[in-house]
């Protein structure tokens, strides 16, 4: 009897990857066009949260001779964003992934999607392994220390300068994707 279960199973498993890969080929792009409007609206909403975060949050704690590093201090005051970013960037790069799979074989789209993949990748990575490492190693000074070290406000002001550039890479990415959402939506079919 289990070798019959075993056996429906994997038939049904095989129907439904022959469904979905019939569903796939026949809706590629719907899909493709979905994927990159959705990927360019996500990308301009963490755009505004970023500038929001920059110009109205960093202030608030960055600035100053004698920054407000407490209104970090996340167990008291909840203005840890790592889950807001974390779960924003995990559904973002999953619709991005989606969207470059589904453009790519498209002539004028993908290669440039890649290109924009690419890029915006590299930023990702310095974002984790500088940004959120450093603010880590700030909040762990919100909790700690009154007073703040040379080195440690020399760190906040560098954090600061970088954080504009990042930011910028990322409205640029969003921007030249622009034109690739245009392109798309005047492909018929």
């Amino acid at each position: 009897m289990n070798g019959i279960l075993d056996n429906c199973f994997g038939f049904a498993v095989t129907m439904g990857m022959q469904e979905l890969s019939i569903f796939l080929a026949k809706n590629s792009l719907s899909i493709a066009k979905y994927s990159l409007v959705l990927n360019v609206l996500i990308y301009f909403s963490m755009n505004g949260a970023q500038i929001f975060e920059t110009f109205v949050f960093v202030p608030r704690w960055a600035c100053g001779n004698d920054p407000n590093l407490s209104i970090l201090h996340t167990e008291y005051k909840s203005a840890d964003l790592k889950y807001f970013w974390i779960l924003f960037h995990s559904i973002h790069e999953i619709i991005f992934l989606v969207s470059l799979i589904f453009c790519f074989p498209l002539e004028g789209i993908g290669n440039y999607l890649l290109y924009l993949f690419i890029f915006h990748m590299g930023i990702r990575v310095w974002t984790i392994i500088y940004f959120a490492n450093k603010i880590i190693w700030f909040q762990s000074f919100a909790q700690t220390i009154e007073k703040l070290p040379i080195k440690v406000l020399h760190e906040i002001r560098k954090w600061i300068f970088w954080n504009y550039f990042r930011v910028s890479f990322y409205i640029g990415i969003s921007i030249c994707m622009i034109p690739l959402v245009i392109k798309i939506l005047e492909i018929n079919g």
